[in-house]
């Protein structure tokens, strides 16, 4: 079985209406950093499943998920840094019509980052995967996040191998964007939450571990930039 197999968790309904935007340290001038993301970024409570965090899957608090830890890593560089929680999934799970999903984020374009991390691909379909379709929609809703153009932006592969991951290592390359490599991570039992967790899926996202590190190799982009 594909380690991305192993994701059951639904890419549905993470979070409830209004919350796929969110703010944290708002007022603060220093610079400003969007996590564009899903599931391993945010997700609400979820009794069905056993999760009962509201942080980044499955972390085991708040503070340990990959957000909070980069926050930190920033902001002791930065601050007075500000920074947007941008949740993809409704953009994830229907791509192909990714445009639909656009007014869900217009609160994220608004913010008008500085940095944009694009930390999410993984709750895009990977099979009868179209490459092409995939491409153009991924830049496309990058370049709408990107309401000045100016924003430098970071991309990463998947948590877990996806057929995505070579197509935005492509256009990592074409537009110059950085790439951090994260999905050898999703080989390693160790950097997940296997055995916290009763259900299958939340044990296979990333556990404390697995979150400071994907935090760290982000940092390490980051703070290029800072």
């Amino acid at each position: 079985m594909k380690q991305i197999e192993k994701n059951t968790v639904k890419a549905e309904n993470q979070l409830r209406d209004k919350h796929d935007v969110t703010f944290e340290c708002e007022g603060n001038s220093g610079v400003r950093v969007m996590m564009a993301g899903n599931s391993i970024t945010l997700h609400e409570p979820s009794e069905s499943i056993g999760w009962y965090n509201q942080c980044g899957m499955a972390a085991s608090a708040k503070e340990k998920d990959y957000v909070h830890v980069l926050e930190k890593h920033i902001q002791s560089t930065v601050p007075d840094a500000t920074f947007c929680i941008c949740q993809a999934y409704k953009w994830e799970r229907d791509f192909a019509n990714g445009k639909q999903a656009y007014p869900i984020y217009e609160a994220a374009r608004d913010f008008n980052a500085d940095i944009i991390v694009v930390r999410f691909i993984e709750n895009c379909p990977w099979k009868d995967f179209d490459a092409a379709v995939f491409k153009r929609e991924y830049v496309d809703f990058i370049n709408y996040l990107n309401k000045s153009g100016n924003a430098k932006v970071i991309l990463t592969t998947s948590f877990w191998k996806h057929s995505a991951d070579s197509v935005v290592a492509e256009v990592s390359k074409e537009m110059g964007w950085p790439l951090v490599v994260l999905n050898d991570l999703g080989e390693l039992d160790e950097m997940k939450a296997i055995g916290l967790f009763e259900h299958y899926g939340v044990a296979n996202h990333p556990g404390d571990l697995g979150m400071k590190t994907i935090a760290d190799r982000i940092f390490e982009e980051i703070k290029k930039l800072l």
